[in-house]
């Protein structure tokens, strides 16, 4: 069916390509070109005497004989298009010495026998190419003398003899693409010296030997694209001033040499593309007049050396593409002032920075497309003022407050956007709008709440036994950890405030026992341990009770008192086994503890937190009895937290329902609390005002004796004094 259509197809040209001037009036076809369709089964042995173009367009010719065209010696042009000619014989062409165009083309012809062009010493171009040829050799050629272009290119050919080309003196065009080549020699075309064209792309090619350019000065054209070379000898083209296109992509290329490219003065086209180029010398090219578009895209770019690119001076396109840029550098583009289009789609490239693009002040057209970027500067376009298209598809864009500046940016310059699909990927619930479509109003940054400890106390209260101990002897030692009793002396004091202090202490704590001589002392310590069925981690919680203690001071001529000071020291250590697998620091609370004076004559109470002295008084015993009870409820810390993904923040709606719930009790808690302690306080300092009063009677002084000195000063009498004598 291909066959066919492309019979028709070059039927229709033939017929059109013949002019007015060319056909008569009554005929419906050129009078020098004849044409033969699939009705044709062999060649015909005579045509019309003004026939000098043939062709044959899908005929059923099997066969080209021998002599074929003998009777035909005006044919200046013979064609086979889409036969399935499958042989040619030697000598088929023999007798037209005027041929100057032979063309054999899509056929099943594998071989071409010798001597098949003899004599056709006027033949000026040779098409063999969609055809199923497999080798060349020597002495095929020698007879075309005059022979300008040669097309081989898709067929089958795996191997050219050495000096199949050397009698062609006078090509230009040399086509050998889309074969099979795994190697040519440095001499296969060393006698084309006029050879101005050589096509070898598509092979199996893994080198091009240096030298095999050596002999061919004229070179405006050298395609060795899309075979398998790794590597480019420095020195592989002599001959650079007359090369105008160099075609060396989709091949293997890791590395280029340094200064390859210099002194093409005439080169316009240079393609590197889908190579695998990870890296280029600082001096990679020379001053290039003549090139303005340059394709690296699909290599393994990572950064580029500082002003490579500045001697393009006249480049217009850098394609930059499908490599592996993840940032960029304005010394990257050092030199292109000309530069209008510039291709960095399909990179890694996450970041951007306004200085990026400084230096391309001509650059009108910049694809970003296929990028990891999530966000951009407002002002990243502001240094390039003839932009006028922006491609931004295909890029994760985070449509939150961070995008904000550059969503301004967008919507004052729509005009410039060429991107069909500018999505947003993040939030959720943006994911798939477009842009273009959005209101600022949309683009906000959800709050990220901190990580929430709730404080939660147990439900089961936990209640010390009060401790009472009372000691009636008539000789008491008393430990006073905190207070140091001097001396009687007459002393005003007036009443002092202590602003509260918090000591954070560490897990172990010292607690000093009070003793008590003579009589024993019964002292009850009952340790709660509250434990909640799950066990992770043990937390030990101090509470240490405040302590009251009432100094009195009696003469000895008054009934003596005794105050004892009941020091009951609760120790509770609560372990509380959180739910949680976060490990919750130990917490010492330490209550505020608020020494109260009592001012009198005679004593004088200093509140230490350094000295703890023991003193022992002869007293009578007045038994007072200071009895405190202590409640004290455990806290439990329970750990909320919320899970938070990349920029949205959720919550589980039971937890943190029931963490408000909790908090909201345990609160309310805490306040009951604080004022059963306000109320216990109370209590305590209207008992030790009581006892004041009670022992107001017998705080008096009295003054047992007075001292009193008379000093006499003796000094010698002045010389005035002993005359007056």
């Amino acid at each position: 069916m291909f066959r066919e259509l492309t019979g028709i197809v070059l039927l229709l040209h033939l017929l059109l390509t013949c002019s007015a001037e060319e056909c008569d009036d009554d005929e419906k076809h050129c009078p020098d070109k004849e044409v033969f369709d699939e009705a044709v089964t062999a060649v015909p042995e005579t045509l019309r005497e003004e026939v000098k173009r043939v062709f044959f367009v899908n005929s059923k010719i099997g066969i080209i004989p021998k002599g074929a065209f003998a009777k035909n010696p005006q044919l200046e042009q013979v064609e086979f298009v889409g036969t399935p000619t499958h042989s040619i014989e030697a000598g088929a062409f023999e007798g037209l010495e005027n041929l100057k165009i032979i063309e054999i083309s899509g056929t099943q012809i594998s071989s071409l026998p010798d001597g098949l062009f003899q004599d056709l010493t006027k033949l000026e171009r040779l098409i063999l190419k969609s055809n199923k040829i497999t080798s060349l050799h020597k002495g095929l050629f020698d007879e075309l003398k005059e022979l300008q272009d040669l097309q081989l290119h898709i067929n089958q050919i795996t191997f050219i003899e050495e000096g199949t080309f050397d009698n062609l003196e006078n090509l230009t065009s040399l086509h050998l693409a889309k074969n099979n080549l795994t190697s040519v020699t440095p001499s296969l075309f060393s006698k084309l010296n006029k050879l101005e064209v050589l096509r070898l792309y598509e092979n199996q090619l893994d080198a091009i030997p240096e030298g095999i350019f050596d002999n061919l000065p004229n070179l405006k054209e050298i395609a060795i694209q899309q075979n398998r070379i790794t590597n480019i000898s420095p020195n592989l083209f002599p001959h650079k001033g007359k090369l105008t296109k160099l075609f060396l992509d989709n091949n293997l290329l890791t590395e280029l040499p340094s200064e390859m490219f210099v002194g093409f003065t005439l080169l316009k086209s240079l393609s590197l593309h889908n190579n695998q180029l990870t890296n280029l010398p600082q001096v990679l090219f020379g001053e290039l007049p003549k090139l303005t578009d340059l394709s690296l895209r699909s290599n393994n770019l990572t950064t580029l050396p500082a002003g490579v690119f500045s001697p393009l001076k006249k480049l217009k396109k850098l394609d930059l593409s499908r490599n592996k840029f993840s940032n960029l550098n304005g010394d990257f583009f050092e030199g292109l002032d000309k530069i209008t289009e510039l291709n960095l789609q399909n990179n890694t490239i996450g970041v951007l920075k306004p200085e990026d693009f400084k230096k391309l002040q001509s650059l009108t057209t910049l694809k970003l497309a296929g990028n990891p970027l999530k966000v951009l500067p407002a002002q990243i376009f502001d240094s390039l003022p003839k932009l006028n298209k922006i491609y931004l598809d295909d890029n994760p864009w985070e449509c939150d407050c961070k995008l904000l500046p550059f969503f301004v940016w967008i919507q004052d310059n729509k005009e410039k956007i060429r991107s069909s699909s500018l999505t947003c990927l993040y939030p959720e619930t943006l994911r798939g709008e477009s842009i273009l479509s959005l209101s600022e109003d949309q683009l906000i940054c959800p709050t990220a709440p901190p990580t929430t400890t709730c404080l939660i106390t147990t439900t089961t209260p936990l209640t010390t036994v009060p401790t009472t101990s009372t000691t009636t002897v008539r000789t008491t030692t008393t430990t006073t950890p905190t207070t140091t009793v001097t001396p009687t002396t007459t002393t005003t004091t007036p009443p002092t405030t202590v602003t509260p202090t918090t000591t954070t202490t560490t897990p172990t704590t010292t607690v000093t026992p009070t003793t008590t001589t003579t009589t024993p002392t019964t002292t009850t310590t009952t340790p709660t341990t509250t434990v909640t069925p799950t066990t992770t981690t043990t937390t030990p919680t101090t509470t240490t009770a405040p302590t009251t203690i009432i100094t009195t001071s009696t003469t000895p001529t008054l009934p003596p008192t005794t105050t004892t000071t009941m020091m009951t020291t609760t120790t509770v250590i609560t372990t509380t086994n959180l739910p949680s697998t976060t490990t919750t620091t130990p917490t010492t609370t330490t209550v505020r503890t608020t020494p109260t004076t009592t001012t009198s004559q005679t004593t004088s109470t200093l509140p230490t937190t350094t000295v703890s002295r023991t003193t022992a008084l002869q007293i009578t015993t007045h038994l007072t009895t200071l009895t405190t009870v202590f409640t004290t409820i455990p806290f439990t810390f329970y750990n909320c937290y919320y899970n938070h993904s990349t920029n949205l923040y959720s919550s589980r709606p039971d937890m943190a329902s029931h963490c408000k719930s909790q908090m909201v009790f345990y609160t309310t808690m805490l306040v009951v609390e604080i004022l059963c302690t306000g109320v216990l306080a109370k209590f305590t300092y209207t008992l030790y005002c009581s006892l004041q009063q009670v022992e107001k009677p017998y705080t008096r002084v009295s003054l047992t004796h007075f001292s009193h000195r008379k000093s006499v000063v003796l000094r010698p009498a002045r010389e005035m004094e002993t005359v007056a004598l």
